[in-house]
């Protein structure tokens, strides 16, 4: 005798499988971001931005686009999991915002970097962001 489906069945199932797309999303922009940041090192991008005006330039570390990709990361696709939670509508206005935000944060690192490399460099990270934040949430809806 097969066993009927609930509801309450289905969207357990559902959160199940949000939190794991997000552990996979979080990790897979990670490693990209990290790839990029060691690809770029090997070829002799420097990687340094000048933060604030008056302020040294820094070159931008390995630990830093770790810390800085998964952080992003995990409160995007936290926002869009509490808006989901709401509507749907929400969290498709969530995915677009940080689609955007991602689109738009590119202008920091292409202004602040000390050459071209590492701005495109950087701005391509902000990129791979927002396109693994994009994916992940598209499929947890």
């Amino acid at each position: 005798m097969a066993t009927a489906v609930t509801p309450a069945d289905l969207g357990t199932d559902r959160r199940r499988f949000t939190a794991r797309e997000a552990v996979a999303g979080a990790a897979i922009a990670t490693v990209a971001n990290a790839v990029a940041w060691a690809v770029g090192r090997a070829a002799g991008v420097s990687f340094m931005v000048s933060p604030l005006a008056g302020q040294p330039a820094m070159q931008v570390g390995l630990v830093s686009v770790v810390v800085t990709t998964f952080a992003a990361f995990a409160v995007a696709i936290g926002l869009f999991a509490l808006a989901a939670r709401r509507s749907d509508r929400w969290g498709r206005a969530v995915l677009a915002a940080g689609v955007l935000v991602a689109v738009a944060s590119t202008g920091g690192p292409l202004s602040a970097a000390e050459n071209t490399a590492s701005g495109v460099l950087l701005a391509a990270m902000h990129l791979l962001t927002g396109a693994a934040f994009a994916v992940t949430a598209w499929r947890a809806r």
